[in-house]
């Protein structure tokens, strides 16, 4: 995942768009590889300087959007995301673009680092949770407790399925299903390959930041925004490992086993 390029896709969009300048900023240097504790730290100082025209909470959330535009490879080159990405990249400046790009390679460090929920405590960190919408995201060391309670008993679905199907109906930014791959790898399982997630959340920036660490991450996973108690879906958006490895054939596959499995056991009665 680290040789993705936030925005390469607008080097060849349709869409006209003004003059920029040549020259970049020297602040949008793209860093090195770092630490994860490291970028975090220059993650929150960069962003505190990216568009300090905008409001914090809109900057993020249009650099929450565009990033998952792009890891959302089934839509990547539609044009709705397109003039999407669009829309929001004509209200910056250009150097704040290129803070963006930045900020994207910073993310990638973090979760290259280790496993952890990075978006979700960097937007705590930033003050930017709402407690009208309830955004205040569980602390990674408590969904890393709660899933090592249920890890034991989930697993139990090994025994009669190749892989862990987990449902988590208010997602936030991902914690919990990170935090229970985490323990997967720890039990020396695979999450890219025994993992499966189904994760829901109302706010769509919230549903972005779940996508695009099982993203990185490379956790298999259908996200989903909208209302789990409604059962509402107004998006739906599959992380690329989801298409790389095929789940889709490997859940049909699984189904036509278990059917064949339960016609001959009614036939054998």
């Amino acid at each position: 995942m680290s040789q993705l390029s936030i925005f390469d896709v607008l080097n060849d969009l349709s869409v006209p768009r003004p003059a920029e300048p040549v020259q970049k900023p020297a602040a949008a240097v793209v860093p090195p590889i770092v630490s994860s504790d490291e970028a975090r730290r220059r993650f929150i100082r960069e962003f505190q300087l990216t568009a300090r025209y905008h409001h914090r909470w809109d900057v993020f959330r249009d650099f929450i959007s565009l990033v998952a535009g792009e890891l959302d490879i089934a839509r990547i080159r539609t044009p709705g995301n397109i003039v999407a990405s669009r829309k929001i990249c004509d209200s910056y400046q250009a150097a704040d673009l290129e803070r963006f790009h930045v900020l994207f390679s910073l993310l990638i460090s973090a979760l290259q680092g280790k496993y952890h929920d990075f978006l979700g405590s960097v937007f705590m960190e930033l003050e930017l949770g709402s407690g009208d919408m309830g955004q205040f995201f569980t602390p990674y060391p408590v969904a890393r407790l709660l899933a090592q309670l249920l890890l034991d008993d989930t697993l139990q679905q090994l025994k009669s399925c190749p892989w862990v199907t987990l449902n988590e109906p208010t997602s936030g930014a991902g914690g919990m299903v990170i935090a229970f791959a985490e323990s997967m790898l720890d039990k020396g399982l695979n999450p890219s390959a025994q993992l499966m997630a189904v994760t829901t959340d109302i706010d769509p920036t919230a549903a972005d930041m779940t996508f695009i660490q099982l993203s990185l991450l490379g956790i298999p996973a259908v996200v989903n925004t909208g209302n789990t108690l409604s059962l509402s879906v107004s998006r739906t958006r599959c992380t690329p490992v989801w298409y790389f490895s095929n789940w889709q054939e490997r859940i049909r596959s699984h189904e036509r086993v278990m059917a064949m499995k339960k016609f001959l056991a009614e036939v054998g009665a």
